[in-house]
């Protein structure tokens, strides 16, 4: 263990650089939804500025903007991280590090972006909003343990899974449809909304959401927040678990399977080789 940490502290300049060219190359993936956020805020602005909207239509769009937002930013940083985490997984176990440092260098520098679309937003919007910088900053850091959590779960099972892709575009469009985007939550609550709140994805976009156009009215509900707390503590004990599983597996996977020999096709071929010397 402790030699992994003196590992980790001395390869950090080589891995910093690797983060960096690795996100200088692929620094689209930041400036799409960076402006693509901007081009609708401004858009939507003009509409109700030449419609004369009504203020609390503003706010229900707004509302959905800043879901649409902080889903787009968390959608890009999970995919990113988890298909360079079963990239290096291989490369970082040669030198004894721990590839957990990109995904943790991507989601810091999306959560950055996406702070900054947010403020942009809260200073941006003309109507009579109470926005909550402190607030949002609260559910962005949230936003941020989570990419690098479920992006590292990810990438554990995309060592020996290779239909990932395919699971993770299907959950997805299921979340995009049962977070509080194309609809808005109501101060009633139901079992139905319940329900919905027990998705961690919901906490964090109703959560930014309302940051964003209520303020700091999103921190009251405690219990949810200790909720939210223990659903990452639960994630971190299933990376502890799957790094062990990953220990072992990896080598089947890396292993072409015409190679892997199974318990049975050894009992299978010593059974022949008895029945050989028999015969003899």
């Amino acid at each position: 263990m402790i030699d992994s940490i003196i590992s980790f502290f001395k390869n950090v300049p080589y891995l910093s650089t690797q983060a960096y060219h690795r996100l200088k190359s692929q620094w689209v993936w930041l400036v799409i939804p960076f402006l693509s956020s901007l081009a609708l805020l401004f858009l939507l602005m003009l509409i109700f500025k030449i419609k004369g909207t009504e203020e609390l239509i503003q706010a229900r769009a707004y509302f959905r903007l800043a879901g649409l937002t902080t889903f787009a930013y968390i959608w890009i940083a999970v995919y990113r991280s988890y298909n360079t985490y079963k990239i290096d997984y291989f490369i970082g176990k040669l030198f004894n590090l721990n590839p957990i440092f990109q995904n943790v260098v991507i989601a810091i520098i999306t959560s950055i972006t996406m702070f900054i679309t947010l403020i942009i937003m809260i200073y941006a919007t003309p109507v009579n909003i109470e926005s909550s910088i402190p607030s949002t900053f609260y559910y962005v850091v949230m936003s941020m343990l989570f990419m690098i959590l479920v992006s590292t779960i990810l990438g554990l099972s995309a060592i020996v899974r290779r239909k990932i892709n395919v699971m993770f575009y299907v959950i997805s469009l299921v979340m995009f449809f049962i977070v509080p985007i194309l609809f808005i939550p109501t101060s009633n609550t139901t079992l139905i909304s319940h329900i919905l709140m027990l998705n961690p994805l919901y906490y964090l976009i109703e959560g930014v959401s309302q940051s964003v156009v209520l303020g700091a009215l999103s921190l009251n509900n405690i219990p949810y927040h200790l909720y939210y707390i223990l659903f990452l503590a639960i994630l971190c004990v299933v990376i502890f678990a799957k790094s062990r599983i990953m220990a072992h597996r990896k080598y089947l996977y890396a292993v072409p399977d015409e190679t892997i020999v199974s318990h049975s096709d050894t009992d299978e071929n010593m059974i022949e080789a008895d029945d050989l010397n028999k015969k003899d």
